[in-house]
């Protein structure tokens, strides 16, 4: 599956409910609907075809992403969603409801985007 036929299906098919729960519980937050279809369409994780680097983090590796990276993602309420390499994520930034880039060795947002997918538009 690519990216974009990975956006596509979001509004289609059934929800892991319970990984956008538990995803809820460790960040401390109500998600809105659009951002649990994203968090629980591949519970598993999954790596895009024709990108070698993007990679949909699975919800163990969210839930542990505070640990396992090193960075304070619930404090920062920022949730990791997409590995795009060099260390940065695409992630979800609670407070100002929208999307951005974080880079985790630097501890900077960039790209601040409304939708997930505008990342992905050429």
């Amino acid at each position: 599956m690519d990216i974009m036929d990975f956006l596509i299906s979001l509004g289609q098919g059934s929800r892991d409910e319970q990984s956008a729960e538990k995803i809820e519980q460790v960040y401390g937050v109500r998600l809105k609907d659009d951002i649990k279809q994203v968090l629980s369409k591949k519970p598993e994780g999954i790596f895009f075809e024709s990108d070698d680097i993007l990679r949909l983090l699975s919800c163990e590796e969210i839930i542990d992403a505070s640990r396992d990276m090193n960075v304070d993602f619930v404090g920062l309420k920022l949730i990791p969603i997409m590995d795009t390499g060099d260390n940065d994520y695409i992630v979800y930034d609670i407070e100002k409801r929208s999307w951005c880039k974080f880079n985790i060795v630097d501890n900077t947002k960039f790209k601040q985007r409304k939708s997930l997918k505008e990342f992905f538009l050429k």
